[in-house]
């Protein structure tokens, strides 16, 4: 599924490349070097080099300050050199900056931030980012991002939202993919549904017996006089409906 979408951003970089020539980047297409430059940038981050690009996006932006379409690009070289610390570092400067970009452009800056937090751990950061790119990316993406807030929450033992999140993934999956590498993805996505249901039947018992607690310190005494015990002096103990 990964490759998919790391395909999805080469992709995007062709589009962008068109778009940088049209206006923001007029600036440094007027130096035919650094313009020069530029195109090799991409032509390496297309071709799948991203540590040469990487190396020419931090000179051009060193030199002539990239606009933030650009340091978003830097942030991509470094989520496929591994280094998660740095994008999340660039894509959380530039985000609020990009906007006005298309949907789907935005998605792949989203879903990139929120891997990339997520392979650091920092479900707690990641997870917003999954949850704002599913307002902006594909159906045919869906799957992958619910299956990761799945696990996000199941780490944190939220098991009714995991088991929900695992079943949205498993929806988008079945309807929009269909391969050898699905039907493993599919039984994985069924063994984490199992593994929440203990989970899920302790909420419920947590849930009762809160629900219980809370009723009791509204309710009668626990023990009632009888209406006839003054004139009985064997009679039978008063029923409790709290069972005490």
């Amino acid at each position: 599924m990964h490759v998919t979408r790391a395909k999805r951003f080469i992709i995007l970089s062709l589009l962008t490349a068109v778009l940088s020539v049209a206006c923001p980047f007029a600036a440094l297409a007027q130096q035919s070097e650094g313009s020069e430059r530029l195109g090799m940038a991409l032509e390496y981050f297309q071709t799948g080099k991203y540590h040469e690009a990487l190396i020419i996006f931090q000179k051009l932006d060193k030199q002539y300050k990239l606009n933030p379409r650009f340091r978003a690009y830097i942030g991509l070289c470094y989520y496929y050199e591994w280094d998660y610390k740095t994008a999340v570092k660039y894509f959380e400067k530039v985000l609020p900056q990009l906007q006005g970009l298309s949907p789907y452009e935005l998605s792949v800056y989203y879903y990139a931030t929120a891997e990339s937090s997520f392979l650091m751990n920092n479900y707690e950061k990641a997870l917003p980012y999954y949850e704002r790119d599913l307002s902006v990316c594909y159906d045919r993406d869906k799957g992958d991002i619910y299956y990761r807030i799945g696990l996000i929450y199941m780490f944190n033992k939220e098991w009714h939202k995991a088991y929900d999140s695992y079943s949205n993934a498993e929806k988008y999956y079945k309807e929009y993919h269909s391969s050898a590498a699905l039907d493993q993805r599919l039984a994985q996505i069924a063994n984490m549904k199992r593994g929440c249901q203990p989970g899920i039947a302790d909420e419920i018992d947590s849930e009762r017996a809160k629900l219980l607690q809370n009723s009791s310190a509204f309710s009668a005494p626990t023990t009632l006089p009888s209406p006839w015990s003054d004139i009985h002096p064997d009679a039978p103990p008063v029923f409790n409906p709290l069972g005490e």
